[in-house]
């Protein structure tokens, strides 16, 4: 396939970045052009708008390389999830219907059974499908688009530290299933703030930067 624009290049690169491609990997402009069937032109483009979002370092003598991953970015990428996704939550908890919850319930099924497997990725999208069942609940589409941006961002965080667990835990999403059952907004708010922050707690000593999570 053939990636003509800067913005096609962007969105590859970006995409590989988040789920593929581990931290320190060298990104040189020549075999990617190549591989995408560009000039190096909308490499270096699309290089220079991923370092802007943080995803990609340059580094003297060696070029652009993807990004390391430091305990300060996330923690400031899962403040401001806290925030949305906690009202998310809440409200979402408080309005969702009998057809959300029979989602919610197939999904929790579906995520049970991938958390046995150890199948990471199918775990992750699973968990954020039933996440995003009670969230857009809230009726606010720009709260959910904006919960997806920020969640995507800590997508290459997010593996490290559920991926290190021996087992894939679906405590969060039980207890978060268990909220809307209810319809108690704030303990489900308190539920998912809980669950980014568990997310800091496991990376807090794998990673370079403060050695202390913040309070929630």
């Amino acid at each position: 396939m053939l990636f003509r624009s800067e913005d096609q290049v962007y969105e590859v690169l970006r995409d590989e970045i988040l789920h593929q491609l581990p931290p320190g990997e060298p990104l040189p402009l020549a075999p990617i052009a190549e591989r995408l069937g560009v000039s190096t032109m909308p490499v270096r483009a699309a290089l220079v708008r991923l370092e802007e979002d943080g995803l990609v370092a340059t580094r003297p003598g060696r070029g652009a390389i993807v990004a390391p991953l430091d305990l300060e970015d996330i923690e400031e990428i899962q403040a401001i999830r806290s925030g949305l996704e906690g009202l998310a939550a809440r409200l979402g908890a408080r309005r969702i219907d009998e057809r959300g919850l029979a989602r919610m319930a197939d999904l929790l099924g579906v995520l049970r059974a991938t958390a046995e497997r150890r199948d990471l990725d199918r775990f992750l999208v699973v968990e954020a499908a039933l996440e995003d069942e009670c969230y857009a609940a809230s009726g606010r589409p720009a709260l959910l688009r904006a919960v997806r941006e920020q969640r995507e961002r800590a997508g290459r965080y997010v593996r490290l530290a559920v991926g290190g667990s021996h087992d894939l835990e679906t405590g969060f999403s039980e207890r978060l299933y268990d909220c809307a059952t209810r319809h108690d907004g704030p303990g489900a708010e308190a539920t998912i703030r809980e669950a980014l922050w568990w997310t800091c707690a496991r990376l807090a000593r794998r990673l370079p930067g403060r050695q202390e999570v913040p309070a929630r």
